[in-house]
């Protein structure tokens, strides 16, 4: 008697996903939810302008190097750091970027974006 053979079944494959990348959490300097602040409405007699990344409403049209440096460091009224650097941007490329030194001055536009780092060692 022969014997039938019968075609083995074609292996089945898994349905192949569509790869998903992980998700990676979000990494936050320490503090940072404290520092970030919503930004402010701008009214017609106030800029807002991002330092540190603190949003700030102010008035005028210009702010000068002190100025900047006493609002990114509030708890430092008054000390002399021992070496700074005023750093700012416009979020919209306008041109408007550079350093300050002190006595300079920065004209006020919305949006401006500050960095102020400072050392008030010895």
């Amino acid at each position: 008697m022969l014997t039938t053979i019968t075609p083995a079944a074609a292996p089945t494959v898994p349905a192949l996903l569509p790869h998903v990348p992980p998700r990676r959490r979000a990494l936050y300097l320490v503090g940072e939810a404290e520092r970030s602040t919503p930004r402010p409405v701008a009214t017609a007699d106030r800029t807002t302008i991002s330092v540190n990344g603190r949003w700030i409403a102010l008035r005028g049209r210009t702010a000068t190097y002190a100025q900047l440096l006493r609002i990114a460091y509030p708890d430092r009224e008054g000390q002399n750091p021992g070496a700074a650097t005023v750093s700012f941007r416009h979020s919209v490329d306008t041109g408007l970027n550079g350093l300050l030194m002190p006595g300079d001055v920065v004209p006020l536009a919305d949006g401006l974006l500050v960095n102020v780092n400072a050392t008030f060692a010895s």
